[in-house]
């Protein structure tokens, strides 16, 4: 290295220790730090921990723990109130849960009280259909049909089940032979008596036209009024005389031809008969799944007997094999019958002259009768539960499928014979 060398470099080594401390407490290196208690200049953390610094040190290590500790209670303090907060929130939340059931129950307790205060005055075993509906709110209303357009829904069978209802409830007569077993609980109407048919009327019918989907007509609307009034029989003397006028009133009204005089009406198909008493229901009363519940019970009523008990007596109406078809229409017969004198009225008549056919009808063709009504009852009852089962159709109204009073080319007015397919099962036999 030459001299100019040199010079620079101890000129750099002047120029880099210039400005530069040395360590206050070890001398021997420059200092990099200044202690914040005392101003001492040094250099590492050792010496700062050593001896000859030890009374600051110290006094720093202890407030830095003191620091520590209160900055760690101050953390436990705000969980704490953090959680006393959530405590005072869940307990006002619960505290308005019971405020709002306490006053859904006020209010429930208030409805029940105004509905008790409107009929407080009114009897309602003698009052009217339209005099109850008149006394209930809208919402009531929509409620008490919803439950008659499904049977089977749970507020359907809650009410059914009830203790007070189960006293006076009385199952259809007919159901009574399905061969059950024997329940405390439920109490079946009596069979109703036959009535008289004579012979020669039965001999007639054999060349007349075929009336036996008339037969199922006023069937469905006498099942209908059946359970619609829980009465059976619907002609028993210790009916209520109110619930008398209202089943010939239901009846009247579905099947019209059944009372007017000078009525040709004939139907040519089943499902022409029941679409045609359907529509006469009063509207949102009988929905499909209600309906199907009626051919099923027609379906009971129609089929023959396959055993019959042997008799000497072979015209004993009482062990035909359609004795239960033909109890049903002495049940109408019965009902219809005038209270005053003892001529038959011109309703008596028909009847009379319905189970005329009813007799003269082959036994294979009531069977494929009967047979019928059951698929109709399933596919119904099929269409019902679809309805019911659709995400997008549940909540709607069953009833709705009611079909409107129309005229309806399988009926005819003229008095000519239709009735293909019992014509068809005629040629069986």
């Amino acid at each position: 290295m030459n001299e100019a060398e040199q010079i620079r470099v101890r000129e750099d080594d002047s120029n880099s220790a210039e400005g530069k401390v040395l360590c206050g407490i070890c001398r021997r290196q420059f200092s990099r730090y200044t202690c914040p208690g005392c101003n001492v200049s040094y250099c590492s953390l050792t010496c700062f921990r050593s001896e000859a610094h030890s009374q600051c040190s110290e006094a720093f290590y202890r407030k830095e723990i003191q620091t520590s500790i209160e900055t760690k209670s101050s953390k436990i303090h705000e969980e704490r109130d953090k959680m006393l907060e959530l405590l005072k929130r869940l307990e006002e939340q619960t505290q308005e849960e019971d405020s709002s059931l306490l006053r859904d129950q006020d209010e429930s307790d208030s409805d029940s009280n105004d509905l008790v205060s409107r009929f407080a005055d009114v009897d309602i075993s003698s009052a009217s259909s339209d005099e109850l509906l008149r006394l209930m709110t809208k919402e009531e209303i929509d409620k008490f049909f919803n439950v008659l357009r499904h049977p089977t829904s749970q507020l359907a069978q809650q009410l059914l089940s009830s203790e007070e209802l189960q006293s006076v409830r009385q199952e259809p007569w007919w159901e009574a032979s399905l061969g059950g077993p024997p329940s405390e609980s439920i109490r079946y109407g009596s069979k109703p008596a036959l009535m008289e048919v004579p012979l020669d009327l039965v001999k007639r019918q054999a060349s007349s036209p075929s009336l036996i989907y008339n037969v199922c007509a006023v069937l469905v609307a006498y099942a209908f009024a059946t359970r619609h009034l829980s009465v059976s029989p619907l002609s028993s003397a210790e009916n209520d005389a109110l619930d008398e006028t209202e089943a010939r009133r239901i009846i009247s009204q579905a099947v019209p031809f059944l009372v007017a005089r000078q009525s040709q009406v004939l139907y040519s198909t089943l499902s022409s008969a029941v679409t045609d008493v359907w529509s006469r229901f009063d509207p949102g009363i009988v929905g499909a799944e209600s309906l199907s519940v009626l051919l099923h019970d027609l379906f009971i009523i129609a089929r023959p007997r396959l055993v019959v008990t042997a008799s000497s007596n072979n015209t004993s109406l009482g062990e035909h094999q359609s004795d239960t078809l033909l109890a049903a229409l002495s049940d109408l017969s019965g009902l219809f019958a005038p209270r005053s004198i003892s001529v038959p009225s011109h309703i008596q008549m028909k009847l009379r002259f319905y189970a005329a056919q009813v007799l003269s009808t082959p036994q294979l063709v009531l069977r494929a009768l009967a047979n019928e009504l059951q698929n109709y009852a399933r596919a119904l009852k099929a269409e019902a539960g679809s309805v019911m089962g659709n995400p997008s159709l549940q909540g709607k109204n069953l009833g709705a499928s009611q079909p409107k009073p129309a005229s309806n080319p399988d009926i005819t007015t003229s008095g000519r014979s239709f009735g293909l397919s019992i014509a068809d099962s005629e040629c069986l036999q």
